[in-house]
């Protein structure tokens, strides 16, 4: 019998959570189903690691959905899904959900679309990209969101049949993240004595580490060995750069722009500290459990998923006070912390293996498909 083909749609290969779990996914890609990659741009620090395992991307490219060059976009799609006999495509982000959602209907193809987020709206995003991203969701074979928040916004805000909508966890690959882990990394400037602080994620508003300065700075004099280090860059930096003087913060909230040694910066740190506004299934968070490391976030998206059972503290978003006060906790009793970051550790050994991301997407490609799996594995969580 034929080995089914999955092409798996995405803009271009920045370093961001979408494209790394794409890369565990084509790593780990489930055997029966031949992976290939379709994107607009050739671009950005994940396309190597998807060339080293052997799969050069096919490029479709289009300047944008307003534009003429969306249309013949759309042809090419279907022409590439008729042409390599693709049988599932994939779409990993709003653009290629919305051309690859045209190009299944004209290639006979079914389409599965990736939700990962609020449906928030962000620089760029607007409330008509919104409605466009729903559109597409309800016209996907089926939506696989990331975490039960996705899903609920999918259902109750956008109208997706229940039964289309499933939630499929991101997987972390243990081995290689321990190893990661292990390495040396980049120089932390931390002096012996500091309690070091993690905080990943790019300086987004969204990210809102506009709050984690207010917070620092209410914890400044009682704890004067506290240091936040912050892996990430963007448009936010400026303010925060600013901020940060005018609050007397210098060398304690530390910007460490982009990293690629996050394993080994969470191996360093004693605790790791996320203050979004918006979230879907947070990789930062789940690194940080996997690093044994208490974990304070915001109670938005899926961070409850992944924290609720005494695997980390959740506070309000935008509250620096809240902030504060879960960070004071943490710092008074190390031996909660320490038991958090164990149970968030035992929580990804069970729940978040790359092993049951594996068998869970074979399991959404057959769902797409129509067809049932040969035996019932429970790692594809089914709309309820």
């Amino acid at each position: 019998m034929r080995r089914r083909t999955v092409a798996h749609l995405v803009t271009q290969f920045n370093i961001g959570g979408t494209e790394r779990q794409l890369v565990e996914r084509l790593r780990r890609h489930p055997a029966s189903f031949a992976p290939v990659v379709v994107c607009n741009h050739a671009v950005g620090g994940f396309l190597e690691p998807i060339r080293a395992l052997g799969i050069e991307p096919i490029v479709v490219p289009y300047a944008g959905l307003m534009h003429p060059s969306a249309g013949l976009a759309v042809a090419r799609l279907a022409a590439v899904f008729k042409l390599l006999h693709v049988d599932v495509a994939h779409a990993n982000d709003f653009g290629m959900s919305v051309l690859g959602v045209a190009a299944a209907k004209l290639a006979g193809t079914r389409i599965v679309v990736n939700r990962v987020d609020l449906g928030h709206l962000r620089p760029g995003f607007t409330s008509l990209h919104r409605r466009i991203e729903a559109l597409a969701a309800r016209n996907a074979d089926v939506v696989c969101a990331n975490a039960e928040a996705v899903r609920r916004v999918c259902i109750d805000e956008e109208r997706c049949r229940p039964e289309r909508v499933v939630v499929l966890r991101n997987g972390l690959d243990l081995s290689r993240f321990d190893a990661q882990a292990a390495a040396p990394g980049d120089p932390l400037p931390r002096e012996p004595g500091d309690t070091a602080i993690a905080v990943v994620g790019n300086l987004w508003p969204v990210k809102d580490h506009r709050t984690l300065v207010e917070a620092a700075a209410r914890l400044k004099g009682s704890f004067p060995r506290l240091r936040f280090f912050c892996a990430g860059d963007g448009v936010e930096r400026p303010y925060l750069e600013s901020r940060i003087r005018e609050l007397g913060l210098e060398g304690r909230v530390v910007l460490l722009g982009h990293r690629t040694d996050v394993p080994s910066l969470l191996a360093r740190s004693d605790a790791f500290l996320l203050c979004s506004t918006a979230e879907g299934l947070s990789n930062a968070v789940m690194e940080a459990m996997a690093a044994r490391l208490p974990v304070i976030a915001t109670r938005v998206g899926g961070n409850p998923e992944l924290l609720e059972g005494g695997r980390g503290l959740l506070v309000p978003p935008r509250d620096p006070a809240a902030l504060a006060a879960a960070v004071a906790r943490l710092m008074a009793d190390r031996e909660e912390a320490r038991e958090m970051g164990r149970r968030g550790r035992a929580f990804v050994e069970a729940e978040l293996t790359v092993s049951r991301m594996q068998s869970a997407h074979e399991e959404l490609y057959l769902k797409a498909l129509g067809e049932k799996p040969a035996t019932t594995r429970d790692a594809l969580r089914p709309a309820a």
